[in-house]
């Protein structure tokens, strides 16, 4: 039962595939809204199979596609028929948000672009999701979170070793907090349709996302700040937002931003209450120059102890820290369990297990109990009858493969 749910009168159509689009829509999902997720029949959301890609946790559940598709409706609906796809304009006449991802030239060729969706529907959110934004020569291009977020916001240029190569971002990394702000657009389009009665498109890219992830650094470059040359870790230009090795072989890392508040306390806390009164270290300017050095130092005392004893130490002195976890321990965090951060899933398949929440509460308004993702076609015979098709008509469909027999 879905209790102050507070999108329960919202209907959603999600044609979206991987993880930008559909993780705006599991939000919308997780406030109670019903989400129809439309696929293609047979191989449904490439998201369905990526976990089983080289490189990527090894399992044979479908974690990738559990995560960004809970408490969604599925309906395998092959769009390219004319069948299929006057479903989806009786679809479009019940809903209040349509969310896509799929690329421009896809959506011209299906007649699904704005202008066709708004003459059926004029109250109608629209919400497109796009790699590289929809004008320019590069609007037509494929894009993902690993080139259109990561590596064209010059994040990459400004993480890359000194003397390696960089890992692989976490899948999906670039594509979640994109889906944010594609929700957001969503949500401010309600607004407004609550002020005036009138849908509107709204839409975002990954490319813009990567833009705002990385702003500081970019308003840099616009303003004409001198960009300074990499420097190795031993040699960088401050300590205070490094990783230093534990003696048992862990990583803290440290983010100093109160340099004036926090100097004295954080060397008290390390054992080098020493440093404020060391010429070398006493002011801004002299540590400056000594950096190199300083970072020596600093490397060495936190060799000394376990991470266990410097994370005390730190939490006491107040300084801003974290011990660089590992993934069983960040899904086991406490703090994570204290907030509602990782949630209990009860999965019909898979038993009791956790899951990731969706990353803010609304006061007085539940979010609904996380569910399995449904499997391909789940629900296509339930949502084509709350529409109005009949049992003959639906049969056709499935004879004519229009539609697709849910999976077992």
């Amino acid at each position: 039962m879905k209790v102050n749910a507070l999108f329960s009168n919202l209907r959603v159509i999600e044609l979206a595939s991987m993880v930008m689009g559909p993780s705006a829509g599991v939000i919308l999902a997780d406030f109670g809204a019903e989400v129809i997720k439309v696929e293609p029949p047979n191989s449904g959301d490439l998201n369905r199979n990526w976990h089983k890609i080289p490189g990527l946790p090894v399992s044979e559940f479908a974690y990738p596609f559990q995560v960004d598709n809970r408490n969604k409706k599925s309906v395998a609906l092959d769009l390219k028929s004319e069948a299929g796809y006057q479903v989806l304009l009786k679809l479009v006449e019940t809903a209040d948000v349509l969310i896509t991802n799929y690329r421009l030239k896809a959506l011209e060729r299906l007649k699904l672009e704005y202008e066709t969706i708004r003459d059926i529907n004029p109250r109608i959110i629209y919400a497109l999701a796009t790699g590289f934004g929809e004008k320019g020569e590069e609007r037509h291009n494929p894009g993902y979170d690993v080139v259109a977020y990561w590596s064209r916001s010059a994040i990459e240029t400004q993480i890359f070793p000194y003397d390696g190569w960089l890992r692989p971002f976490p899948y999906g990394a670039g594509d979640h907090p994109s889906g944010m702000a594609l929700y957001a657009a969503v949500m401010t389009a309600l607004y407004q349709r609550q002020q005036t009665g009138e849908g509107s498109k709204v839409s975002t890219s990954l490319l813009a996302n990567g833009a705002w992830a990385n702003s500081v650094m970019l308003q840099a470059q616009l303003a004409g700040a001198q960009f300074r040359e990499p420097r190795p870790r031993h040699d960088s230009y401050n300590f205070i937002s490094l990783h230093y090795p534990t003696k048992d072989e862990r990583l803290m890392k440290l983010c100093i931003v109160n340099f004036k508040k926090d100097w004295k306390p954080f060397c008290k806390a390390i054992g080098r209450s020493d440093f404020p009164d060391d010429e070398r270290y006493a002011t801004p300017e002299a540590r400056a120059e000594n950096m190199s050095s300083l970072i020596h130092e600093i490397t060495e005392v936190f060799k000394t102890q376990d991470v266990g004893y410097w994370d005390r130490a730190l939490k006491e002195a107040d300084i801003p820290h974290a011990v660089v976890p590992t993934y069983k321990e960040a899904v086991d965090d406490e703090q994570k369990k204290a907030n509602d951060i990782i949630i209990p899933l009860d999965h019909p398949s898979e038993g009791k297990m956790r899951t990731v929440n969706s990353p803010f509460q609304v006061s007085s308004a539940e979010k609904i109990k996380p569910g399995a993702a449904p499997k391909l076609g789940e629900h296509t015979v339930e949502v084509l009858e709350q529409i109005g098709y009949s049992e003959e008509a639906i049969r056709k469909m499935f004879d004519d493969c229009v539609i697709e027999k849910p999976v077992s």
